[in-house]
């Protein structure tokens, strides 16, 4: 769709059909040529004390224009309406406006002959029709609001209950906004250190230590994180809450599944690497449904089993696994307590938080003696049955919890946006395994740009044509 933004556009922006007041709204540069065109106004400003001088006239006289944002009241000279028709102008003369350029709204009577009358005058006076969604993207592309915020108004207009409409509106007042910004200038911030410890490498000069490198990419990583569950918290009606099987190679990830499931779906082996793609059960908890779901095993960095995990098929078994994980709603991380405890943070995830959707669980407990107090999540036995009845209980808590979470965007935001958070995830990953292994500083500063490239997808500084017409095709004319 081709947009021609140093036109002047006109749309009504009220509601079709009859009604006791109707909205045409006009932006671009010659909005004042068409307001004085069409437009007389009365005695006085709306609420203004102070009298409009020299109002006899106006067509023709800029100089009578107001400076600033401001409301009249007076009539419109429609070609073919004998009679003035009352309106109010409402009037936004610079970059403050809504589409930070000039913008003009004439408020009427809400009759639909009256109203096309006003579109074809604003047409002769130098306007085009807007095309759908064009005063938005205008908003956009003036840096008035980023491309989630203009998800935003499209959620407004489509919002089909409250619910749905104060995610819509907390997303247009900045909600996913403010934290995204805020990250990508941290990351703007530490890749600027980088590229001057570049610039400067025969200085010496120690512009970033590895430790604080760790420590701020470890941040981000956590604020990427947070972003993807505000963008995986939405629940479509008749969608079944995901729960995903996650941890090491032969954890009993297959057989706890079938405990849960109640039958017999994944084959089980002492063989690690039986799990090849993934399994899906529906499963009941006293009357709390969702959807359980078994994947591959994952091995953790640093540790024997990455060695025989690097072919070509276990990759790809991995990364299904992987992308499960990330979007699962609830997580029950399967730790194997006949293995010894590894470095890894991966393979021994924290506890979870009031804010944590995911579950522990210590799996093959009748092979050793345990002493219960000491784990932070129940020990079981899909052989024995053993602490199933605890875990069942907490998992259902964790769906129930996951499940009342409030979604935090609008549903074109969560459906563009995904992929994009998971490119700048992997990119952060990378570069915190280049600052482990003692890489150069120059692969970590390509991987930050990899993760700003990303983010700045979600908000649209980078961004391709095609996206902003699939995003702007969907708005309504005159929004």
């Amino acid at each position: 769709m081709a947009y021609h933004l140093l036109d002047t556009i006109v749309a009504v922006g009220s509601p079709p059909g009859g009604g006791a007041r109707a909205i045409v709204r006009l932006s671009g540069p010659s909005v004042a040529d068409c307001v004085e065109r069409l437009f007389s106004p009365n005695a006085g400003w709306l609420g203004h004390s102070e009298a409009l001088p020299q109002m006899a006239g106006w067509p023709g006289h800029s100089a009578a224009l107001p400076q600033r944002a401001t409301a009249v009241d007076g009539n419109l000279t429609l070609p073919g309406v004998h009679s003035p028709l009352p309106a109010d102008l409402y009037f936004w003369p610079n970059a403050r406006s809504y589409t930070g350029e000039p913008v003009a709204e004439f408020h009427t009577l809400g009759s639909r002959p009256l109203v096309d009358a006003v579109l074809r005058a604003a047409c002769a006076s130098g306007a085009r029709l807007a095309q759908p969604g064009e005063f938005t993207l205008r908003a956009f592309l003036a840096g008035r609001i980023d491309l989630t915020q203009a998800e935003g108004v499209l959620g407004v207009i489509d919002a089909a209950n409250p619910r749905q409409l104060d995610v819509a509106l907390d997303q247009l007042a900045g909600g996913l906004s403010r934290p995204l910004h805020a990250l990508r200038e941290r990351l703007i911030d530490l890749l600027g250190h980088l590229e001057a410890g570049l610039d400067f490498a025969d200085e010496e000069l120690p512009f970033v230590t590895p430790e604080q490198l760790r420590d701020e990419l470890s941040e981000a990583r956590r604020a990427i994180a947070d972003l993807g569950r505000q963008l995986q918290s939405r629940h479509r009606a008749g969608e079944l809450t995901r729960v995903v099987l996650v941890g090491r190679p032969n954890a009993g990830k297959s057989s706890l599944f079938n405990a849960l499931a109640r039958r017999a779906r994944a084959i089980v082996s002492h063989e690690p690497g039986t799990t090849r793609d993934y399994l899906s059960a529906a499963v009941e908890l006293a009357g709390v449904q969702f959807q359980l779901i078994d994947t591959g095993g994952i091995c953790p960095r640093d540790t024997p089993d990455r060695e025989s995990a690097d072919t070509t098929v276990e990759q790809a078994i991995e990364e299904v696994a992987r992308r499960e994980s990330r979007q699962a709603d609830v997580r029950i991380h399967c730790i194997d307590v006949t293995q010894p405890p590894n470095m890894s943070a991966e393979s021994q995830p924290a506890a979870p938080s009031a804010g944590n959707y995911d579950v522990l669980a210590y799996t093959k407990a009748d092979l050793v003696d345990l002493a219960e107090e000491e784990l932070p999540g129940p020990s079981v036995s899909s052989t024995t049955g053993q602490g199933l009845d605890a875990l069942r209980a907490r998992l259902r808590n964790a769906v129930l919890r996951a499940r009342s979470t409030p979604d935090h965007a609008v549903a074109s935001t969560a459906t563009r946006c995904g992929q994009s958070v998971q490119n700048a995830t992997a990119a952060i990953d990378r570069a915190l395994a280049v600052v482990d292994s003692g890489g150069g500083e120059e692969l970590i500063a390509a991987e930050i740009r990899v993760a700003l490239d990303g983010l700045g997808r979600v908000a649209g500084t980078v961004c391709a044509d095609d996206v902003l017409d699939r995003v702007f095709s969907r708005f309504c004319i005159g929004k």
